[in-house]
């Protein structure tokens, strides 16, 4: 009963690997021509290293004991003479007792002496200049595979939906897309190199020990299911437990970004060492689980290779054997070349050990490369979806939405929302935290799809507008102001790539950026740093609204922009924000409720539900949510007259 689930999850193994392998090998159908011409060195550099072997053959039975027995045979490689411009021999001819000396080779001798000495050279110039050509082509190959893989990886995470990145922790998704995309080249890399060279090298070791001695080959094909047997199983366990690493590779990324994105709360609180014990608890299990992996691979080559030992000296003896009793036509020559050639397969065989250990090792995570590609893209635009445009009114009916994790239950967020807003209003969106405010202006830009509702724009389904189209014509300036390493005008830009400079120091003074750009040495090419580390909140904010700006466009978001900065640096951000807004339709999300006096219109969220609507001036005359935050801010009830 126990065996069946095993073998169950044995075929599964199996089928899960030749699906990845093959999904790798798709990357190589473009370089098709030079894969082939990778593949025609690899037979020649096989075939070469084992012909240079087998020259043991000719070397001994056609040279050494030929001239020993006066004997007048050809050599095996006769063809050899065809490339020289040397004077054959005439047959039947014996090399007369005057030149004949015991001491040197006779004439038949020396010919075939020289067929050997052509032959090695021939494989000696073989050998490197193939090596070289599938060295070189494979490299070139697998170089341009691994910039095709990257380029997939940055384009299905650029067109992959907000939720999937927000579903998946930033360690995990940087252990992904560099760990486990670099290890699925890696996969490629053996697939393409020592399995390969290796597969090569053990078909054509094989067919010439057939031809020397099928008797003794089928002596060593009995050995062939068991080192296959070996293999396979240990194939498939360093697969499972290179899985497993693969996990604990993605944890100590994540913990690693923590601490790096926590390090002055860290310094702050002096948990120093509570972060290195865990970071440490963490790394000691990949350890752990990397030693299994490597354990297992250290296991499978010595048992090929004890097998490959054993099979080597029983074949040296049975065949002296043979040899001795004259049976099968065997010559010591025949002997000597069989046990050349087996031992030329022998580090093949090896190379095929380590390069399958090391393809299981790596397959995994090319399974989890995988699995980030086959996620499902944002919704393609419709057939019949249309450009933006926002003339008349922006309107949100019955509008439901369910944040959904796989590790919690899920969470709903909005319940019902309902309502419009005129094309060139302000329309401010309030409420405690969790309420939903992000949520909703996280839909009016469709970072998400509605569950159920919908928002139309002049009577268009926002759905049925090209993403494209609508991305153009909105701007988001949020609460945390993100900027690219670059300088303070590639940041600007960004907003709208073909500007110009004049456009982009016009939005730079529009939005209050000069008056701080002007007292550093470089203005507008000052160095930001990494995300802005350089400059202060009001200054990186500032920048933000100078990239809105810039863009123009017609549906603004503001997500609480001022909320976290200092009275100075919100004065300036209010007056930039000032000239953003005019001519737009502008939605807001408010922490501080004196920012929104002049809204047309505020909604007061709660729980997911539109609790009321109106103006400052009407929310703030009767009792409700909105009262009750505008008192918590001033302190006093505030009740506004006309």
């Amino acid at each position: 009963m126990t065996d069946k689930p095993l073998a169950g999850t044995r075929s599964s193994l199996s089928r899960a690997t030749s699906e990845t392998g093959w999904r790798l090998a798709k990357y190589l159908r473009p370089y098709l021509i030079l894969l082939l011409v990778s593949i025609l060195c690899a037979l020649s550099y096989a075939g070469a290293r084992a012909g240079r072997a087998y020259l043991a053959k000719p070397l001994l039975d056609d040279v050494v004991l030929q001239n020993q027995d006066d004997t007048n045979t050809s050599s095996s490689l006769s063809w050899v003479r065809d490339l020289l411009p040397t004077k054959k021999l005439e047959s039947g001819k014996k090399p007369s007792e005057e030149t004949f000396d015991r001491g040197m080779f006779g004439e038949q001798a020396k010919e075939n002496f020289l067929d050997v000495v052509v032959a090695a050279l021939l494989a000696v110039l073989i050998i490197p200049l193939s090596h070289f050509g599938q060295s070189y082509v494979s490299q070139y190959i697998l170089g341009r595979v691994l910039v095709d893989l990257q380029q997939n990886l940055c384009q299905r995470l650029l067109n992959l939906p907000l939720a999937f990145h927000q579903s998946m922790t930033r360690g995990e998704r940087l252990s992904r897309t560099t760990n486990d995309a670099t290890r699925a080249h890696v996969a490629l890399e053996l697939l393409c190199g020592d399995v390969l060279q290796g597969a090569f090298s053990i078909l054509v070791g094989g067919a010439i020990l057939l031809s020397i001695s099928w008797q003794l080959s089928l002596l060593i094909l009995i050995t062939v299911p068991i080192v296959t047997g070996v293999i396979a199983y240990f194939g498939t366990r360093v697969r499972r437990y290179a899985k497993r690493r693969q996990e604990s590779f993605g944890v100590i990324t994540q913990r690693l970004v923590e601490i790096l994105s926590n390090i002055k709360v860290i310094k702050s609180f002096g948990a120093q060492t509570t972060e290195a014990s865990s970071f440490r608890a963490h790394n000691e299990k990949l350890f752990r689980r990397s030693m299994k992996v490597v354990l297992t691979r250290a296991l499978s080559r010595t048992v090929v290779e004890g097998v490959n030992n054993f099979v080597g000296v029983g074949v040296l003896v049975i065949g002296a054997i043979i040899v001795y009793r004259g049976w099968w036509a065997l010559t010591p020559g025949s002997l000597a070349a069989f046990v050349m050639v087996m031992g030329s397969v022998y580090k093949p065989v090896k190379d095929l050990t380590k390069g399958w250990n090391g393809l299981m090792d790596s397959l995994p995570a090319a399974e989890r490369f995988f699995e980030l590609l086959d996620q499902e893209p944002e919704t393609p635009d419709p057939a019949d979806a249309q450009d933006f445009s926002l003339e008349k009114e922006l309107i949100v009916s019955n509008l439901f939405f369910t944040y959904r994790d796989e590790n919690s239950e899920d969470t709903s967020v909005l319940q019902g929302v309902t309502f419009s807003a005129s094309a060139g209003s302000l329309v401010a969106i309030v409420g405690k935290t969790g309420a939903g405010k992000t949520t909703l202006v996280d839909l009016l830009v469709r970072f998400y799809d509605p569950e159920s509702g919908n928002i139309t724009v002049d009577g268009m389904d926002l759905r049925k507008i090209k993403r494209r189209s609508l991305t153009q014509n909105i701007a988001v300036v949020s609460q945390e102001p993100l900027l690219f390493e670059g300088s303070i005008r590639d940041n600007i830009k960004y907003g709208n790539p073909l500007a110009d400079d004049f456009a982009i120091e016009k939005a730079a003074k529009a939005a209050y950026v000069t008056e701080f750009s002007s007292r550093l040495k470089n203005g507008l090419d000052t160095l930001v740093g990494e995300e802005g580390e350089r400059l202060s909140g009001g200054q990186r904010q500032r920048i933000t609204i100078a990239r809105a700006l810039l863009k123009d466009p017609a549906l603004l978001v503001l997500d609480e922009a001022t909320s976290a900065l200092d009275s100075e640096s919100e004065s300036y951000v209010q007056n930039a924000l000032e000239e953003l807004i005019a001519g737009r339709t502008v939605f807001v999300i408010a922490h501080r409720l004196s920012t929104i006096r002049h809204a047309t219109k505020i909604i007061v969220l709660e729980q997911g539900r539109i609790v009321d609507s109106g103006t400052h001036i009407e929310l703030s005359r009767r009792a409700g949510l909105y009262r009750e935050l505008l008192s918590l801010q001033t302190g006093i009830p505030e009740v506004v007259e006309d």
